[in-house]
């Protein structure tokens, strides 16, 4: 037995991935969730960089729904759910986590040992209602907007770049790329008092990160590069931390030679052109390279309050840009194409739930 809010569909229109640059609409059965599971109308999803990945460069498998950066309102709940009730907005909170395994027990579930593999077929919030796990899902606080709350995912895989940096009050930071993530990390690291340079060629995204209050905002041409005869030469403005969120197999080589001795390269966003590090330049500036993925034990609740306080600007971190499902292909072109600063919103529905 379930409890709706008015009778559900038995299929839902869903943004299908079928191959390289080519998403189709298809009628999807909704199933009746079970007893722990909610059904959710979905408002907002976000297209994340890992969606661009998968449509624009052929990654994706056949027949996958995409998605996972969404808010939407609970529309039927299973009959064990008691923390959920039709109406409710929530956020799709799902983590990679046994929750018992050494690493969970610290409370890293990033780096979870019996964590499902990050291949296989997915389905995603790219369609008009997502069926979710109860656990999953996190309450909306009703000071924030369904739309602004769909930027919570993100926002926890910044701040967890940020917690693995291990950035000091006081520290200088460079921000490579600001694509959402970047500019999150960014917006956060500036509201709390760092200074950040962020490196950025296009002329939209560099406009954002001056919005943002960037100290110094540059293009990778203008960086310093050091052969293997300078090896321990500072560049003149070296900082403490370099958050590498493009990818770029060039950004993350001069990321890494644009830190002072003993520091912190966080490398955030996934590519495929492996970069090469120079390691007597690391020995004797003594530098650290490390992974960022997902989220801290705590990253959506923090972002979900971050977002409350009204201390982002989600004006600017949020594109004014909104597609519906039929606009997925084409918002994935404009944003490799640097046509969008901000994060991109699909709206299945077509309408805000707020």
């Amino acid at each position: 037995m379930t409890t709706e809010s008015a009778p559900l569909p038995e299929s839902i229109p869903a943004a299908v991935y079928q191959s390289q640059r080519v998403v189709t609409i298809e009628q999807r059965p909704l199933a009746e969730p079970n007893p722990a599971q909610v059904v959710v109308e979905v408002s907002h999803c976000g297209i994340c960089g890992s969606d661009l990945h998968l449509i624009d460069e052929g990654w994706g498998q056949s027949g996958d729904v995409l998605g996972h950066e969404w808010s939407g309102v609970v529309r039927s709940v299973g009959d064990s759910v008691v923390e959920f009730q039709p109406g409710d907005r929530v956020i799709g909170a799902d983590s990679p986590r046994c929750g018992v395994c050494a690493a969970c027990v610290a409370k890293k579930p990033s780096q979870c040992e019996d964590r499902e593999p990050t291949t296989g077929h997915f389905d995603g919030a790219f369609a008009t209602h997502v069926l979710a796990d109860a656990n999953t899902l996190l309450h909306i606080p009703d000071e924030l907007g369904l739309r602004e709350a769909a930027l919570a995912e993100p926002l926890a895989v910044a701040l967890h770049a940020i917690t693995r940096s291990g950035i000091e009050q006081g520290n200088s930071a460079i921000v490579f790329g600001a694509g959402p993530i970047g500019a999150l990390i960014a917006a956060v690291l500036i509201r709390d008092g760092h200074q950040v340079t962020v490196v950025e060629p296009a002329e939209q995204r560099q406009e954002l990160a001056r919005g943002l209050g960037a100290a110094a905002v540059l293009h990778p041409e203008e960086l310093p590069s050091f052969d293997m005869g300078q090896v321990d030469t500072l560049a003149e403005d070296a900082v403490h931390v370099v958050f590498e969120c493009s990818g770029r197999r060039d950004a993350m080589e001069s990321g890494f030679q644009q830190l002072r001795r003993g520091g912190v390269l966080v490398l955030v966003g996934t590519g495929i052109d492996r970069p090469r590090f120079d390691p007597n330049r690391m020995i004797l500036l003594e530098l650290t390279v490390r992974g960022a993925f997902v989220y801290d034990a705590d990253g959506f609740d923090r972002a979900l309050e971050m977002l409350s306080s009204g201390t982002l600007p989600t004006d600017l971190l949020i594109d004014q840009a909104e597609y519906d499902l039929t606009g997925i292909a084409e918002a994935v072109d404009k944003l490799v194409r640097g046509e969008h600063s901000g994060k991109v919103m699909i709206t299945p529905g077509g309408t805000d739930h707020d």
